[in-house]
């Protein structure tokens, strides 16, 4: 069934044309001179391994192959998650009071799912057509749809069966769907005017594990700016909002304050444990420069990421620094790829 799924997304979003390129725009510095549409494959299939209590690639190949079950099988899925009344207020809209407390995956599944993973899947669209690669969409569709079953593979550990039901067929081919649409695509660029931030991710050879994993996504609406200051909004496990300053035409230093995720467990009454966490970000033309995060995603303490600067050989290269409540440090570098190496101590 999934395979014939695949085949019906690539025929939808066929029937029409990709003109606009505004998703992707090369640039020699920041967290974009880092991008590549493989490199966004990894953050966003690794995405969920910033909070370990609860995601992990241990016994990813079972893992992947319940998925494979579920997606292969979903309405048994379905109904030995409770049945659809269950799934639906889980999954889309929360239509039960008494289990209201079951409904938290809504965000990320509108958040992450959809809007984000639509973004994602446009601009590795918009890199394809501007490399003149041949079967762009195939490439961006493919890509996007197996990012979305390995997330689904390391998150089953505490998510339900169903999830990746409603993850795989609903929400990342809605956001494909939506922007393949040009008029989509620049509707939500002209008013949110997002941008796609990565964190500097590595694989420590030590541990035999991925550090400093993480997609986020900014948005700063133009509607919004007064006194040369702008609403700031940051979503993925770490969700924050505040201002973004505008510093000269190009550069914007912003501050957030939210919410990031330490635990999820949604076989649990508590499915989230959220803490309080505060941010700044420095960006030239939507690409990252440097990030700051207190108390961020899976009990980290701070988070700190430098992107190249390419003004020099130590600047064309990235580095980030972290510490987490047991009081361990991670840190690495990374060079032109989004994927480094790293340790932890």
């Amino acid at each position: 069934m999934s395979t014939r799924y695949y085949y019906l997304i690539l025929l939808l979003v066929n029937t029409g044309s990709i003109h606009a390129g505004e998703y992707y725009n090369e640039k020699n510095y920041g967290s974009d001179s880092l991008y590549d549409p493989f490199g966004s494959f990894l953050s966003y299939s690794l995405d969920s391994l910033q909070v370990p209590d609860s995601f992990g690639t241990e016994n990813f190949n079972n893992n992947l192959n319940s998925v494979l079950d579920n997606l292969a099988h979903p309405k048994s899925a379905i109904n030995n998650d409770g049945g659809f009344h269950q799934f639906f207020n889980r999954e889309f809209l929360p239509v039960d009071s008494e289990h209201s407390e079951e409904s938290w995956a809504i965000l990320p599944n509108y958040g992450l799912h959809l809007l984000g993973g639509g973004m994602v899947f446009r601009r590795d669209l918009e890199y394809f057509r501007a490399h003149d690669v041949d079967y762009a969409m195939l490439y961006s569709v493919t890509l996007a749809m197996s990012a979305e079953l390995i997330q689904e593979a390391i998150e089953l550990k505490t998510t339900k069966p169903a999830d990746a039901v409603a993850d795989f067929y609903i929400y990342r081919p809605a956001g494909i769907l939506l922007f393949a649409n040009d008029a989509i695509a620049s509707f939500v660029m002209d008013n949110l005017d997002p941008a796609i931030w990565s964190y500097l991710q590595a694989f420590d050879l030590a541990s035999d594990r991925f550090i400093n994993t993480g997609i986020s996504y900014m948005y700063r609406p133009p509607a919004t700016e007064f006194l040369n200051s702008r609403l700031f909004i940051f979503t993925g496990l770490n969700n924050q909002v505040g201002l973004s300053h505008r510093i000269d035409n190009n550069d914007w230093l912003s501050w957030g304050v939210g919410l990031s995720t330490q635990r999820i467990d949604f076989s649990a009454s508590k499915q989230a444990e959220l803490d309080t966490s505060y941010g700044l970000f420095y960006d030239r033309n939507k690409s990252l420069l440097w990030s700051l995060t207190f108390n961020d995603t899976g009990g980290t303490q701070y988070r700190f990421n430098l992107f190249p600067s390419n003004e020099s050989l130590p600047g064309k290269f990235g580095y980030f620094i972290s510490k987490n409540n047991n009081g361990e440090f991670s840190a690495g570098l990374t060079y032109r790829i989004q994927m480094g190496i790293g340790f932890i101590r």
